[in-house]
């Protein structure tokens, strides 16, 4: 099968470099001084499992050049960026595309599925860390890389192809997981992803003061549950406890981890403080759930009713 990577940063980077790596058939849309570097070196992961993994010679394109069709699209840009890369995946799929979005939002699939009718556009969520350490580089951090895909309800698609999907994740080196329950999974991740960004960038603090015990953590704390009250409001059944399975994933990050809402608000542009701080107290109100805390962080960093 073709994969095509749309937008090769941290979670991008590692998906396809694994992929390219174990001899599956990638291609890697990047831009700017990342994309010149993929073009002239290859791109190198500095991964937490499997080492150095250097691909000398990797197919890197720009979004404006000629590009073929593709079997499976995984889309890692940032929730800002989802309008911009619509033409892309409409020029680059055929009828039986499947279209992955890993992004740090509730409703990603949502709304490309109503942006791309007519495209299989499926539900999915990650767990890694990861992050551009300079052009061409991307450095891995916990040995926790897990892609959770799946179609959404009612949707009638090729049970095939997701499997050999999840069979070329798994022999990547992936911990590919083919899900029934997308709406649940992707909450659970998100769960974990705003509550530590939220505490992160209101505080300007790394992992390592969040894993202690004290006023970072038990925001932390706070903001899962008032996270479980939202799924509660939205009538997600969990099969989980949040907080045990949150507090186990803040544990294994590396003390140094910032979140990638925290190196964006450093960098001065765009950022996503609305998908991962504003929408949650956009629902809150929705539902009548109250929520102090999001309801905090959120006007500190401009929320406005």
């Amino acid at each position: 099968m073709k994969y095509m990577i749309l937008g090769t940063g941290g979670t991008g980077g590692c998906i396809g470099g694994y992929l390219a790596a174990s001899g599956k058939d990638v291609t890697f849309i990047a831009r700017g001084q990342h994309l010149k570097a993929m073009k002239e070196n290859g791109l190198l992961i500095h991964s937490s499992l499997r080492g150095k993994i250097h691909l000398k010679k990797v197919k890197a394109f720009d979004s404006q050049e000629t590009l073929e069709k593709y079997d499976v699209i995984f889309v890692c840009v940032k929730g800002y960026s989802l309008h911009e890369i619509v033409p892309l995946i409409a020029k680059t799929s055929h009828k039986k595309t499947v279209v992955i979005p890993i992004l740090n939002t509730l409703n990603a699939s949502e709304k490309l599925q109503k942006a791309l009718p007519g495209i299989n556009v499926l539900d999915g969520c990650i767990y890694v860390s990861a992050f551009i350490s300079t052009p061409g580089e991307i450095t891995q951090g916990i040995k926790i890389f897990r892609v959770v895909f799946g179609p959404k309800e009612d949707t009638d698609i090729d049970n095939n192809l997701l499997l050999q999907i999840q069979e070329d994740l798994l022999e990547s080196g992936i911990e590919g997981i083919l899900s029934n329950n997308m709406r649940r999974d992707i909450f659970k991740k998100f769960a974990f992803t705003s509550a530590c960004a939220a505490t992160g960038a209101y505080y300007d603090v790394k992992a390592g003061e969040m894993q202690k015990e004290g006023k970072y953590n038990n925001t932390f704390l706070a903001l899962l549950k008032e996270l479980q009250l939202i799924a509660n409001a939205l009538n997600i059944q969990l099969d989980c406890d949040l907080i045990e399975e949150s507090l186990q994933i803040l544990a294994g990050l590396a003390s140094d981890t910032t979140s990638s809402l925290q190196k964006d608000m450093k960098l001065g542009g765009n950022n996503e403080k609305s998908e991962l701080i504003f929408d949650i107290v956009r629902i809150a109100e929705k539902y009548g759930v109250d929520v102090p805390y999001y309801q905090k962080i959120a006007m500190h960093f401009g929320y406005k009713n």
